[in-house]
């Protein structure tokens, strides 16, 4: 008695069904590179909608916080920093929605700012704290780059504004150029 019981691989399985959708992946990278560029030639626009979306998303943030906060299943130290952060995002989603151009440049920027800081704190932190572990030269270098990054943004928003736009634009022409390439690369290997 023979078997004729094939067994499936995962992995050919979800480059078949991939292969069969590379079209979504071109026009993804398609997309991806005319958002870059739209970025490039109109900056103060494609900043201030980032600002908004910031905005937006803040605000539904801080809602799920609070709704998260008020649940019964979170226990009293973690329901008042659920409610506490959610009424921050709150009054922040407003300020962003609300504020004029200028305002949403530099709040956004400070927020940019912030981040890049707290994430140099934690790389420095991790960097010097992992003696003997691997790649720890590069987390102490990148440590610097995002304190350096977050401090430029901190004390010059509008110049930050600029070049973080400018950095974000080429990463999203160059990020679409590689999905266009791996569409191309996908449907080679469906093919086989």
């Amino acid at each position: 008695m023979s078997s004729d019981v094939q067994t499936s691989d995962p992995l050919t399985d979800t480059v078949d069904s991939i292969g069969k959708s590379w079209l979504l992946v071109l026009l993804l990278g398609v997309l991806t590179i005319g958002v870059g560029i739209a970025a490039l030639n109109h900056p103060v626009s494609a900043y201030a909608t980032i600002a908004v979306l910031f905005g937006v998303w803040l605000i539904v943030s801080g809602i799920t916080s609070i709704i998260r906060g008020l649940g019964s299943h979170v226990d009293g130290g973690s329901r008042v920093l659920l409610v506490i952060s959610g009424g921050i995002s709150l009054y922040l989603g407003s300020l962003f929605l609300h504020a004029s151009i200028a305002e949403k440049f530099a709040l956004l920027s400070l927020y940019i700012g912030i981040v890049f800081l707290f994430r140099g704190i934690v790389d420095l932190v991790a960097g010097f704290g992992g003696k003997g572990q691997s790649g720890r030269g590069w987390t102490i270098f990148m440590g610097f780059v995002g304190m350096g990054a977050g401090l430029y943004m901190i004390n010059h928003p509008f110049a930050g504004a600029a070049t973080w736009i400018t950095v974000m634009s080429w990463f999203l022409i160059i990020l679409g150029t590689m999905e266009i390439v791996g569409a191309f690369q996908v449907r080679s290997a469906a093919k086989h």
